[in-house]
């Protein structure tokens, strides 16, 4: 990571504004820094762990002028040393932004096209968004002793409001199809099925496509790709129907085939997980419990997603996992976890011992034991 260091005193608001005018720059005002300094973190926008670059700017009184050294599309963090609070924000080369309010609740005032169009698009959803904080507000402010339909009253509330600002989203990159800020909303429409968002795209003309803003575009699509064909296949996927069957390589590197284990009177749970994943591996100790209380009577059948094939090999040692194990080499996303509809880490699929799916449950969910422990009862 290299670093930067840049001192640039903007003294009063006009010199601001007319540093707003050059390309690539980020300037404005922040109320509330506890610090004379910002610290500006720039990202790769498929990578937003690790910043490629770090600017300190100087930000006297909380006005901030800096000059981005980027000729890509960055992620942007703009940071208050001082407390650690952070707001994010997309550069784009050859544009500049006005920047106000505080860096807890950063504004986009306007600046070139760009900017604009955010400015425009954050106006027309602010009111959402309050509402949105109030729903969360009140949500938190349940007592303990709630019941489940009042918990889901308020969530239904938040799920409309959400709705509605997709529909906006939706309605406003319709209206600027060839807006650049529009390109960065597309990853909001992909939603379950990826529809809103495959639809939009059809909007968006070849130039900006392939423009400055294609990583944006190229990760909404394969998105959206990936969040139809798992919604279509999830209608293959229903309680009662037959599992889809699969080869993968076991440990040992030989083929591993589902059917193999078909019709042999026992219950077969499908385990995606990953060492990856912390509520996979804060189940291991209920598995390993079930496995030896269910011997005889059910098989498990490890499906490794996201690891590399040796950490997968040293976690089925380490954590000394005594049931089938294979190995997905498409990761998360792809192969036999888009087969099966996969949306998160651990999901667990019972299959009856004729191989049709009984129950998908997704999550470390004391559920799945219980449900599995009375199967086997029957």
């Amino acid at each position: 990571m290299k670093k930067s260091i840049i001192y640039l005193v903007a003294a009063v608001l006009p010199l601001i504004c007319a540093s707003c005018a050059k390309k690539n720059v980020i300037a404005g005002h922040l109320d509330g820094l506890d610090g004379d300094s910002l610290r500006v973190e720039i990202y790769d926008v498929t990578n937003q762990r690790t910043p490629i670059n770090t600017i300190d700017v100087l930000a006297k009184g909380g006005n901030f002028s800096c000059e981005i050294p980027e000729t890509e599309v960055r992620g942007l963090l703009l940071v208050d040393p001082a407390s650690g609070l952070r707001a994010p924000l997309v550069f784009v080369p050859g544009e500049s932004a006005k920047i106000g309010g505080r860096i807890d609740s950063l504004v986009v005032l306007g600046g070139s096209d760009f900017y604009k169009d955010q400015n425009e698009y954050e106006t027309l959803c602010n009111e959402d968004r309050l509402k949105l904080r109030e729903i969360v507000a009140e949500y938190q402010a349940l007592p303990p002793t709630a019941t489940d339909a009042a918990k889901d009253a308020v969530m239904a509330k938040y799920d409309a409001v959400n709705d509605h600002i997709a529909s906006l989203t939706k309605d406003f990159i319709t209206r600027k199809p060839a807006s650049l800020f529009c390109a960065t909303l597309v990853n909001h429409l992909v939603g379950e099925d990826g529809k809103d968002a495959l639809e939009v795209l059809e909007l968006i003309p070849d130039n900006v496509k392939q423009g400055v803003m294609k990583v944006y575009v190229d990760q909404a699509t394969e998105r959206a790709t990936k969040a139809k064909a798992r919604a279509e296949a999830a209608e293959l996927v229903k309680d009662g129907m037959a599992a889809p069957v699969f080869t993968l390589k076991n440990e040992k590197g030989e083929d591993f085939n589902l059917s193999s284990i078909y019709n042999k009177g026992k219950y077969i749970i499908l385990d995606f997980w990953g060492e990856w994943c912390y509520w996979c591996k804060k189940g291991i100790p209920d598995m390993k419990q079930l496995y030896k209380d269910a011997k005889g009577k059910i098989e498990i059948v490890s499906i490794d997603c996201g690891d590399t094939e040796e950490v997968w090999k040293k976690a089925i040692v380490d954590h000394e996992l005594p049931w089938l194990h294979v190995y997905n080499p498409d990761g998360t996303g792809d192969g036999i976890p888009l087969k099966y509809a996969v949306t998160g880490y651990p999901t667990k699929v019972i299959l009856n011992p004729d191989g049709t799916i009984n129950k998908t449950i997704v999550g470390e969910d004391p559920e799945f034991y219980d449900y599995v422990k009375s199967l086997i009862k029957k």
